[in-house]
């Protein structure tokens, strides 16, 4: 079926429409090929895998020449071209030969934009940083850009978007760094979305901005919604941007995104307020030596930067042993000062794994017990934090990421360092496809051993190490002192295809024992999802496997109140899991707790099903009735609320309740989707997910 809105001639072949720059500003419902959408063919990305290798195959070896200068005429409804033929003639040596060598030293000699010199701005002149930020990765960037602000000469702040709500401040530009959340504001920029989207709003003057949007584009139909929002506004209200917005995402390029917007918004306030005088300090302007008291961990720094500190586990119960599904029940004490509440984040800074890093060394020929001192010679986001000279096994271990897999610009900055033309032409091909890379740059530089990197140049290809964020499955009211974690250990087949791929955290959480500590902050969840810890609110809670970790803490609050005489409303769990004889975590107490009232519990079990029912949106489809009791009485005010897999559950769960509402209601598809995206809009549905 064509869709008439999809520009002029839609039947006409245009591989120009699918550029990313085009596609951005369509719908994401636009183009629906066959076999997507949520029910989707699971062979289908393996089949357009395979078609893409057969045609790079193809291409590789021959020239396609259009010898009878075809014109494209459809077959049918199967959308086949009839009678489309080609010339192939095989390529020679000299025809595969290109400028990629020039190319590549080119890029290699030529300077990052990051480290092109600038006039330092006036001093005097003032910059701006307001974030929104849920788990802290835009609060970060907010703070990593107020510092290099501050070298570069501004006298810079960075404070909540809802501190600007009612004027931007009166500062020289403002930076803007955002993101959203099921296509809603942060909890820390509500009021001032609200303000800016209100129709009496004003901006005083016309003021400089610039918005650095931070999303996931797996949730295509919300990526980047409230930094579009705010960027659009902000120029219908009259503001100048200083730069265009930049798209960040975090399950792609991110760190090469960000790089970018810095060296473009720090180009564009020298241009303005750049210093002619300025002149950089020189030697004598210093002190001869500068000293400074070593004390701590070898992880001083880098736990400053993410503001983590020990914490001592006091229990390590696994839960699940069957290979490839190990789970782990891990209590974790407070420090004196940190408090939680039910629904909040514990986020975890992990170490790489003994027989992780072991290979690594193996691989590339380090000596463990070498010592090295690192020092930064510029700022960036992309630097490690260390304020000491450590060994390569402690660098390794602590400081950087060695399983996670090459982005794009990493891979480019390999090939620009390697000679030999059939290993930089594999990884240039790797770079430019549209299929996700799934080694490692240290796996990659064991696969193309041409690579010449210098041992600066292959810790800058390493990304820092990265907390982790885990749901706490504990009640603040039963255990105010003590946190608890369900840990799916990931240890399965790497698709890399090099031996084992090994959680980072997971596997560090799974092997400490009792007494040990770990490095960890507690992370406050949304309001919106810490409101389904009230004892009085009807909820509906949905999860699968270890989602079910702050509903845990749900029940336990409701448990609570009926301890203490308090009214209470029973909650109706769905929960999905594999085998109720294997992997039916805290089983029992589930059981005790239904029979106490405090809980509807609902499993469904994927290789046990029963009576059709396989998975957890099965299971709401088939208590239907239960649903609506809760969803379609007004004077309930029933909440949902959702963790778990973001990439296959959470929309297979939104279609089962959108299933319910037209079946209730006899609407549409289209008033099914208003009716939930309402809910969403006023916090009565809202999950807490990741991309699985």
């Amino acid at each position: 079926m064509v869709n008439r809105n999809g520009g002029d001639n839609p039947e006409v072949f245009d591989p120009a429409r699918f550029d990313p720059a085009v596609a951005e500003h369509r719908s994401t419902a636009l183009f629906k090929p066959f076999g997507t959408g949520e029910r989707s063919c699971i062979g289908r990305q393996f089949a357009l895998h395979e078609a893409a290798l057969l045609v790079a195959r193809v291409v590789h070896r021959y020239r396609l020449i259009d010898s009878a200068h075809y014109e494209l005429r459809w077959d049918g409804l199967s959308r086949r071209p009839v009678g489309f033929t080609v010339d192939l003639l095989r390529r020679t040596p000299a025809d595969r030969s290109t400028q990629a060598t020039s190319q590549a030293e080119s890029q290699a000699a030529a300077p990052s934009s990051s480290s092109a010199a600038l006039l330092p701005v006036k001093a005097g002149t003032t910059l701006a940083i307001l974030h929104g930020s849920n788990l802290g990765t835009c609060r970060a960037l907010a703070k990593q850009l107020a510092d290099d602000a501050t070298d570069f000469g501004c006298t810079a702040t960075v404070a909540p978007l809802d501190t600007a709500a009612g004027g931007l401040p009166a500062t020289d530009a403002v930076v803007i760094v955002a993101s959203s959340y099921n296509g809603q504001p942060t909890d820390d920029a509500r009021e001032f979305t609200a303000w800016l989207q209100s129709e009496t709003t004003t901006l005083q003057g016309d003021p400089l901005f610039a918005v650095l949007g931070v999303g996931d584009h797996n949730w295509a139909d919300t990526y980047q919604a409230i930094p579009i929002l705010i960027d659009d506004r902000l120029h219908a209200l009259g503001g100048e941007p200083l730069v265009p917005r930049a798209s960040a995402d975090t399950s792609g390029d991110l760190t090469a995104t960000v790089e970018q917007f810095e060296a473009a918004l720090w180009a564009a306030l020298a241009e303005r307020f750049g210093d002619p005088d300025a002149t950089p300090l020189t030697a004598a302007d210093e002190p001869l030596y500068d000293l400074r008291l070593i004390s701590g961990p070898v992880t001083s720094a880098l736990d400053e930067r993410f503001a983590v500190q020990p914490m001592t586990v006091t229990l390590n119960d696994e839960l699940v042993d069957v290979p490839g599904q190990q789970k782990h029940y891990v209590r974790v004490a407070l420090p004196d000062g940190v408090d939680y509440s039910t629904g909040d984040h514990l986020t975890v800074l992990a170490d790489n794994p003994p027989d992780v890093v072991d290979t690594v060394l193996e691989m590339l020929s380090l000596d463990p017990e070498l010592r090295l001192s690192v020092n930064p010679r510029r700022s960036s986001r992309r630097s490690i934090a260390l304020d000491r000279e450590v060994s390569v096994r402690e660098l390794l271990t602590h400081f950087v990421e060695l399983r996670k897999p090459a982005t794009k610009s990493q891979l480019r900055r390999l090939a620009a360092t390697n000679p030999c033309d059939p290993e930089r032409a594999a990884l240039e091909q790797l770079a430019d496809s549209d299929e996700p890379c799934w080694l490692s740059p240290v796996e990659l530089l064991h696969r193309f051993p041409a690579c010449a990197l210098t041992g600066a140049q292959l810790l800058e290809l390493l990304e820092p190490m990265t907390p982790r964020h885990y749901s706490i499955a504990s009640s603040s009211q039963l255990s105010p002192r003590e946190v608890a974690l369900i840990v799916s250990v990931l240890d399965t087949p790497a698709r890399s295809g090099y031996g084992l791929f090994k959680g980072v955290a997971s596997n560090h959480l799974a092997t400490m024992p009792p007494g040990t500590c770990v490095r960890a902050r507690i992370d406050p969840a949304r309001q919106a999802f810490r409101a389904g810890a009230d004892p009085q609110r009807n909820v509906i809670l949905v999860s699968a496997g270890t989602g079910v970790a702050p509903f845990c803490g749900f029940l336990g609050d409701r448990l609570a109140a009926k301890q203490a005489g308090e009214p209470f409303a029973p909650a109706l769990c769905f929960f999905g899991v594999r085998d109720p004889d294997v992997d039916y975590i805290f089983r029992s107490q589930f059981e005790q707790a239904e029979r106490e009232g405090i809980v509807a519990m609902r499993p469904a079990f994927s290789r046990a099903p029963e009576h059709g029912v396989r998975y957890v949106q099965d299971r709401i489809a088939a208590d239907a009735d239960d649903v609506w009791e809760l969803l379609g009485d007004p004077s309930k005010n029933a909440h949902v609320f959702i963790c778990g897999d973001g990439a296959r559950m959470a929309p297979a769960v939104r279609a089962a309740f959108r299933d319910i509402y037209r079946s209730r209601t006899g609407a549409d598809e289209a008033a099914a989707v208003a009716w939930l995206d309402g809910l969403v809009a006023s916090d009565h549905y809202v999950e807490d997910v990741w991309a699985g």
